[in-house]
């Protein structure tokens, strides 16, 4: 008579200790191991075909959907649009358009704005400068480490704390200005 393979789990009567259960699931376990291990691989080999199948249905639609679109009246290609398109050029006609914008950003020499716009540029430019003083600071606190320069180093430290003053008040003025909210002001 042939063996069978099939799993026997005999259910632990309610005098049995947690321990006993444990020791009867993990000999359960050791004994039907391959076959647990197959059942997971199986299920999650499965579940990756399931996923694939999703994602390359799910392109197949949003590419009919593209062709779709394409093939309705007046929308174009991207090629089309390409072949078409007008060299953008720096001439009188964007000088006017870019002083009757700067006109309504800035109504007059006076304004709010105008000071708002000078001074974020100013923090800009200023920021700029203590980052590039910064990095230059840092390669000689780089090289004066490697050097074995301890008093160079220290100096550097202290140099580098004292610009960390100034940088934290140009980058909080500079966030500041950016957060400052305006009314837009519209004019004709």
């Amino acid at each position: 008579m042939a063996i069978q393979s099939k799993i026997t789990f005999t259910a632990p009567t309610s005098e049995k200790s947690v321990k006993e259960l444990i020791t009867v699931l993990t000999d359960l376990y050791l004994k039907n191991r391959t076959r647990v291990s197959r059942a997971v691989y199986l299920t999650l080999f499965v579940a990756l075909l399931g996923r694939i199948y999703h994602a390359i249905s799910e392109q197949k639609a949003a590419a009919i959907q593209q062709v779709e679109l394409l093939r309705r009246p007046g929308t174009t290609s991207k090629d089309d649009n390409t072949k078409t398109r007008k060299r953008v050029e720096i001439n009188r006609e964007f000088f006017r358009n870019l002083l009757r914008l700067l006109k309504i950003v800035i109504p007059g020499w006076r304004s709010k704005e105008l000071r708002l716009l000078i001074s974020h540029s100013v923090f800009l430019v200023v920021r700029t400068l203590i980052s590039l003083y910064v990095a230059e600071l840092d390669g000689k606190l780089v090289s004066s480490l490697v050097r074995g320069k301890g008093k160079a180093f220290f100096k550097g430290i202290i140099w580098w704390m004292v610009v960390a003053i100034p940088a934290t008040f140009t980058n909080s003025m500079v966030g500041a200005a950016m957060l400052k909210p305006r009314k837009a002001q519209l004019t004709t």
